[in-house]
């Protein structure tokens, strides 16, 4: 392998690192939503809307107040959910894509109105890159490793935490009870009507900073469409994952990866369509996808509407 391979590699994988961030996010979120045994199908809704928010917040307060914004932002849309399933009965599958298409259609309206030429004029104040120092200057492993925004490493202490919360905690045993079995954890005294309201809300804001994630975390703008998707690629990488937070980052650096590949390689191939590189990081996901969809490691109440 020569210089040339190597530095190419290195900005494949330092690009997954980076691009896995937003996944990780809300993927997480839709993780914790699921563990209490609902669906959320919003996510990409719930990520369009984030990633418009931290934009605008972004422009008037710098990035802070565009991770508020976005949390804010996707917190509602969450509420609404919880709302919607838990207090008011509706059906989950339905309630969660239409708030896929209401949170990507609002948006694309708000955001025209906010500018009406199509395309962000501006571009706004993004997280801060941490470069840790004396590591940030070794080769290869320096920019792959020691230099990420703050929400790369905000996102993986994050997978750190809920791992914890999850295996360690009182309220994770209830979260997984309430999913398993929540008839049962109910006669235990459990109120699983308030742990999934407050699961779904949680979720929701995850959402909406991983959607802020991608425009103010490298893109510093949006466009329409700045998604591409990748709501509904979290989803499948809850299910890549077991439902576990370890199984959600390699599921996340698994699309990354391709993305990242993708956009490395796009211009590296002369007559090959770009479509092609395009394609290849869902349809990776989606043949692992498949793979890992033998058996069942999900909650036993997934999917049940609340009683």
């Amino acid at each position: 392998m020569n210089w040339h391979d190597l530095l190419f590699w290195e900005v494949v994988l330092a690009g997954a690192v980076r691009l896995a961030t937003p996944l990780i996010f809300a993927a997480l979120g839709e993780m914790l939503t699921e563990r209490s045994g609902l669906i959320n199908l919003g996510v990409n809704g719930i990520m369009t809307a984030g990633a418009f928010a931290a934009v605008v917040g972004s422009s008037m307060f710098g990035w802070t107040g565009g991770l508020l914004a976005a949390a804010i932002v996707g917190g509602l849309y969450g509420l609404l959910i919880a709302l919607s399933v838990i207090k008011g009965g509706a059906n989950q599958i339905i309630v969660g894509i239409a708030i896929a298409f209401v949170g990507t259609g609002l948006t694309d309206y708000l955001f025209k109105i906010w500018q009406p030429s199509g395309q962000s004029a501006m571009f706004v104040p993004l997280v801060p890159t941490l470069k840790i120092p004396g590591l940030a200057e070794l080769p290869f492993f320096g920019q792959l490793l020691f230099s990420h925004t703050l929400l790369t490493y905000a996102a993986l202490a994050l997978l750190a935490g809920v791992s914890f919360y999850m295996a360690r905690t009182r309220g994770g045993l209830r979260l997984r009870a309430v999913g398993d079995d929540p008839e049962g954890a109910s006669l235990q005294g459990i109120r699983a009507d308030r742990i999934r309201m407050a699961a779904v809300i949680v979720g929701g804001v995850l959402m909406g900073i991983g959607g802020a994630a991608i425009t103010i975390g490298f893109l510093g703008s949006f466009t329409s469409g700045v998604v591409a998707g990748r709501g509904y690629v979290a989803l499948a990488v809850v299910i890549i994952g077991r439902w576990t937070p370890a199984g959600a980052l390699v599921g996340a650096l698994l699309f990354a990866f391709f993305d990242s590949l993708s956009l490395r390689s796009e211009s590296g191939f002369a007559g090959v369509p770009t479509e092609l590189f395009y394609m290849l990081p869902y349809a990776a996901t989606l043949f692992v996808l498949v793979l890992s969809a033998r058996g069942k490691a999900g909650p036993r109440a997934l999917g049940r509407e609340p009683g």
